[in-house]
C-alpha cells in the first residue's frame, strides 16, 4: 500500500471551500473502493466523498465543522489503486526500538458523534432559535434534512416609535400583527406616552429597548420607526442572536438632512396649535388629529421631558445619530428591510441611496408616517417579512 494524502475535493465548478460535515470512519479502519469516507457540506448541499480505492484511514488532519479549501490535505490514508492523483507521501521513518512497558488496559474514548444536518436545515435551525442537538435527524444515517426542525410558532414583534411618538401610534399595525397570530410589544419609550421619565440621551432610550426585549423568550422580530428605527439597528448590532429579522421604517440616521424645526419645535410645543402646525409635516394621517389629541399631546410635552434627547438628535447642522454603522455589523442572516416615504417631509428619501445592498427597500407613497398613511401595505410588507424569515 502508498500513503497517500486525502484533499479536499472539487464537488461543483463553483466550489472553492466545503465544511467537513462528519468523517463517516475511524482512523485505523479499512474501508472498499466506494464506500462513503465522510461528508463534506457545500453552500448547496451535503454531498458523501466515496473511496477511490481500498485502503485504511491512517488518521484524519480536520474535523467535522472545520471549512477547508479545495485541494487542502483532509487526512493521510494508505491505499492501493486509488484513481485520484492524490500527493502520495513518503514512507515514515522506522522508529528506533524501544523497550516496550506493557500498560494497562484502557478502553478507548467513545469519540462524540458528529451532528449532521443539511444547509437548509442548519439555516432553519438557526432562524428558529433551535438547537440542532435535541432534534432527531430523518434522513439517510440519521442526518438532519429540513423538515425535522420543528416550525417556529407565533412571532413576538416589538414594535419602537419615533420621536415624540408613543406606543399607540402603531395602533392600527399592531392590530393587523394580532389578528395573524403574533406576539406584539408596543410600549413607551423613555420620556414618551407614558413614561415619565427624562431621557438623557439615546443610552437612555437603548437601556428601555433591551430591558423589553430581554422579557421575551426566544428571538424577536424588530420593527422600527424614525428615531425607533436607529434604536432597532443599534440593538440588532449589539445583539444579533436575539434577533430574527429588523425592519426599520423611515429610519433616522442614515443621512445627515434632517428637519431640525421639527425635532425642537415637538421638543418645546406648549399648544395644540403648535403641534398642529408641526405634524401636517408628517403626512395627511397627522392633520385629521382632532383638537382633544393635540391638546393632549400639548399636555404631555410642555412637561419638556425631551428637550436634551432632542438635542442628542439634531443639530444645527442636522443629524447628529448615525444608523450607517450598526447596520454595516448587522449579520447577513438577519434579513434586512427598509420602508421609505416617498414624500417624507422629515427626512428625505434619497437617504435610501445610503443603506446597505443588501437591505429589501420598499418606497410607498406616502410621508414620514408610513404605518398611518398606508397601513394595509405596511402590515402586508412586516408579515410577509416575518413568514419569510
Amino acid at each position: 500500500m502508498t500513503t497517500r494524502t486525502l484533499t479536499m475535493p472539487r464537488l461543483g465548478e463553483t466550489m472553492e471551500e466545503g465544511t467537513i460535515a462528519a468523517w463517516l470512519i475511524e482512523p485505523g479502519q479499512s474501508f472498499k473502493r466506494g464506500q462513503p469516507l465522510l461528508e463534506v457540506e457545500t453552500d448547496k448541499t451535503v454531498v458523501e466523498y466515496p473511496a477511490l480505492g481500498d485502503g485504511v484511514l491512517v488518521e484524519t488532519l480536520v474535523a467535522p465543522g472545520d471549512v477547508v479549501a479545495v485541494d487542502a490535505p483532509i487526512a493521510r490514508i494508505e491505499a492501493t489503486q486509488w484513481e485520484d492523483a492524490g500527493t502520495p507521501s513518503p514512507p515514515a521513518p522506522e522508529p528506533a526500538a524501544t523497550p516496550v512497558v506493557p500498560e494497562p488496559h484502557r478502553a478507548p474514548a467513545a469519540a462524540p458523534a458528529a451532528l449532521r444536518a443539511t444547509p437548509a436545515a442548519r439555516r432553519l435551525a438557526r432562524q428558529s432559535g433551535v438547537a440542532l442537538e435535541v432534534v432527531t435527524g430523518t434522513g439517510r444515517r440519521g442526518r438532519i434534512e429540513a423538515e425535522d426542525i420543528p416550525a417556529a410558532g407565533p412571532a413576538t414583534i416589538l414594535l419602537l416609535h419615533g420621536f415624540a411618538g408613543d406606543g399607540a401610534t402603531w395602533a392600527a399595525l399592531a392590530a393587523a400583527l394580532s389578528r395573524a397570530g403574533h406576539s406584539v410589544l408596543a410600549p413607551d419609550l423613555p420620556g414618551h406616552g407614558s413614561d415619565g421619565t427624562v431621557p438623557q440621551g439615546i443610552d437612555d432610550l437603548f437601556s428601555a429597548v433591551n430591558r423589553h426585549a430581554t422579557g421575551v423568550t426566544g428571538k424577536i422580530h424588530l420593527v422600527g420607526h424614525s428615531l425607533g428605527g436607529h434604536l432597532a439597528a443599534l440593538y440588532a448590532a449589539a445583539y444579533p442572536d436575539r434577533v430574527a429579522s429588523l425592519t426599520l421604517i423611515a429610519p433616522a440616521g442614515l443621512g445627515r438632512e434632517i428637519e431640525v424645526a421639527f425635532v425642537h419645535g415637538m421638543a418645546h410645543a406648549r399648544t395644540g396649535g403648535e403641534i398642529a402646525h408641526l405634524l401636517r409635516l408628517l403626512g395627511p394621517k397627522a392633520a385629521t388629529l382632532s383638537t382633544d389629541a393635540l391638546e393632549a399631546m400639548a399636555k404631555t410635552l410642555s412637561q419638556g421631558r425631551l428637550g436634551v434627547l432632542a438635542a442628542a438628535i439634531a443639530g444645527p447642522n442636522g443629524q447628529r445619530i448615525d444608523t450607517l454603522a450598526p447596520l454595516s455589523r448587522l449579520p447577513d442572516r438577519i434579513p434586512l428591510r427598509v420602508l421609505i416615504g416617498r414624500d417624507d417631509r422629515i427626512i428625505p428619501a434619497a437617504h435610501l441611496f445610503n443603506l446597505p445592498p443588501r437591505a429589501a427597500v420598499h418606497v410607498l407613497p406616502t410621508g414620514h408616517m408610513p404605518q398611518w398613511d398606508a397601513p394595509a401595505d405596511v402590515a402586508a410588507i412586516v408579515t410577509g417579512a416575518i413568514q419569510h424569515v
